[in-house]
């Protein structure tokens, strides 16, 4: 079932692999660490304090509504990011800029949409393509190798876009969003901050409703990760969100907005063997895409785990109280050279801008299941908790998908996440049952259990009922998709 030059991508992705959420055998904590350098010790860097504000604004916790706008450049733990956005109860993700960052967004925006949208069903998810502008003369790009497999939505295929949506221009988003939410919004970048130093510095006034920025960026106490790219650099104190805009991330730090920063001080967490089986034993169509992609990065790492930056700093947005923090004033270093986009703590006493120096991993990781796990199941009518009675698909189904032949024996009445029937592909000798899992307006939606294979399958069959009496029939996995009409014998 699977392209074998899709499993030749897959291998070479070991060599160029990865920023942020891929896993190095040896980890960077495991470097010599090295003191922030400050403006008295780097003399090139020309340092402004950062504003202080009177009043507190960090609670320890956080409860009831959070109106959320995520800025990302697609990287593979954003897959994370946006299902956990979309999962928690008390976030109410209003918004979604594709900035520049892994991605291309002009190009991302025909396959990411997909999964918020179709796979998600964040129906109510404002979406915009970031800037192309750069407030850094001397700004730099992700690879090129990683922007590609962004681009792609990291190899793992996606369902027929089903949604039609429009994009809006990613600063404008964020003021109109910003201004026009009744509670104060928390604004999350992930990659280039220029879409949010651009929307303050058109309306600054839009900090006024701001609960704050986290931000998934720099390193103070330990070294950058610009050594993970595929080119060598002399750099070795920036990390990649503030260094490909440093004036940006500079014009942020500065704007007076109130700043949690996750820096890679404190997401060193790898994923492990155990974590992976966890994700996989979630039964839950939106959660397998999270699944795939910690599948894949497993592989990619070869067994040795794997870095989820960006997944773990989300969880700032819903329960700060897992991360260890140091309030204090903040900057970055904008000047061309081998420190260009490093983060320095300022010493200044400043209370509006915070930086994690740790985190409690096992609470987070335990937060994110637990996100995905209760979250897992939309609300459905009574009738699915009980007896599903669909006679429109009883019988034998049969079609061809291009590649293999399928057949689906369907009974009558189904139960959720019981045996509703099996299926049989010839050319692989392959048969397993059929087991209800949801209805998702006029989909229906089984995973295949119990497979003569003796594999356990991760994957989801939908199928849906034509106009014309016909049932469309298709699966996703992480390297292809299958689809088929099905008449019945």
């Amino acid at each position: 079932m699977n392209r074998i030059w899709k499993l030749l991508l897959c291998s070479t992705l070991v060599l160029s692999f990865l920023l942020g959420c891929a896993s190095k055998v040896e980890e960077s904590t495991s470097q010599e660490t090295q003191p922030p350098i400050t403006s008295e010790t780097q003399g090139e860097a020309q340092q402004i304090p950062t504003p202080v504000h009177s009043r507190e604004i960090f609670p320890d916790s956080l409860s009831g509504r959070i109106p959320v706008i995520y800025s990302h450049g697609g990287g593979p733990c954003d897959i994370a990011g946006m299902a956990y956005l979309s999962k928690h109860p008390n976030v109410d993700f209003i918004g979604w800029v594709l900035t520049r960052g892994e991605f291309h967004p002009e190009i991302a925006v025909g396959n990411w949409p997909i999964f918020l949208f179709d796979v998600l069903q964040s129906s109510d998810t404002a979406i915009a393509l970031g800037s192309d502008e750069r407030m850094d003369p001397n700004s730099h790009e992700f690879p090129e190798v990683w922007r590609t497999l962004s681009d792609d939505f990291w190899g793992i295929s996606l369902p027929p876009q089903a949604t039609e949506f429009e994009t809006g221009f990613g600063p404008d988003l964020i003021i109109e969003l910003v201004n026009n939410s009744p509670d104060k919004v928390t604004v999350v970048g992930m990659a280039s901050m220029i879409d949010i130093a651009l929307a303050l510095q058109k309306d600054p006034g839009i900090i006024d409703n701001i609960s704050h920025v986290v931000i998934m960026g720099g390193a103070f106490t330990v070294p950058g990760n610009l050594d993970e790219g595929p080119d060598p650099t002399n750099n070795d104190v920036a990390e990649w969100n503030m260094y490909i805009d440093a004036q940006a991330a500079k014009y942020l730090f500065n704007s007076g907005v109130p700043l949690s920063i996750v820096p890679l001080d404190a997401i060193q967490y790898l994923v492990q063997s155990e974590d992976v089986d966890r994700m996989n034993a979630i039964a839950d169509p939106a959660v397998s895409y999270v699944a795939q992609m910690w599948n894949q990065q497993f592989e990619w790492s070869g067994g040795a785990g794997f870095l989820i930056w960006d997944t773990i700093t989300i969880t700032a947005v819903t329960n700060p109280e897992n991360f260890y923090w140091t309030y204090d004033g903040v900057d970055v270093i904008a000047e061309p050279g081998d420190y260009q986009g490093q983060t320095i703590a300022l010493n200044n006493g400043a209370t509006h801008s915070r930086y994690a120096t740790g985190a409690d991993y096992d609470a987070i990781l335990d937060q994110i299941f637990e996100t995905f796990e209760e979250g897992s199941r939309t609300e459905t009518d009574d009738t699915v908790e009980s007896e599903l009675i669909i006679s429109e698909l009883a019988g034998t189904w049969e079609g061809f998908t291009g590649d293999f032949h399928i057949t689906f024996f369907l009974e009558t009445a189904c139960k959720l996440n019981e045996k509703c029937g099996t299926f049989e592909i010839p050319e692989f000798s392959l048969t397993g049952d059929v087991t209800f899992v949801e209805i998702d307006g006029d989909k229906y939606i089984f995973q295949a259990t119990n497979m003569s294979s003796g594999l356990e399958s991760t994957n989801y069959e939908y199928l849906q009922i034509l106009e014309d009496g016909t049932l469309k029939y298709y699966t996703t996995n992480q390297v292809e998709s299958s689809e088929a009409i099905l008449t019945r014998r």
